[in-house]
């Protein structure tokens, strides 16, 4: 979506590292997802600035909750010409400068 628009710089906010680690180094990845790993890193190298870089998941909200609704909604893609709901008060929440605590056990 992004390169059909005309998007030549994206920087990807990731919440797991192994999946950071594993598309921007050269080794294989896993067995088990190595056709997935593939196909990225062929899109990875198309003609255009792109960044994949980890963030915690409560720092990432958004996105966390657009992946909630995509499983929601199944495989096809859709597109929304105006915030879904589930997302106005996480954006709000963003807006004001409102963290999510992260909670490390020692």
């Amino acid at each position: 979506l992004a390169r059909h628009i005309g998007v030549t710089k994206v920087k990807v906010h990731v919440d797991s590292r192994v999946v950071v680690q594993t598309l921007n180094s050269n080794n294989g990845g896993s067995v088990v997802g190595w056709r997935l790993v593939q196909e990225i890193r062929r899109l990875l190298a198309l003609n255009w600035e792109i960044k994949v870089c980890y963030s915690y998941r409560e720092a990432n909200a958004c996105a966390d909750a657009l992946a909630n609704m995509g499983c929601d909604h199944g495989p096809s893609r859709r597109l929304y010409d105006s915030c879904p709901f589930r997302m106005s008060l996480l954006l709000l929440a963003d807006i004001m400068g409102i963290t999510t605590p992260r909670i490390i056990a020692v």
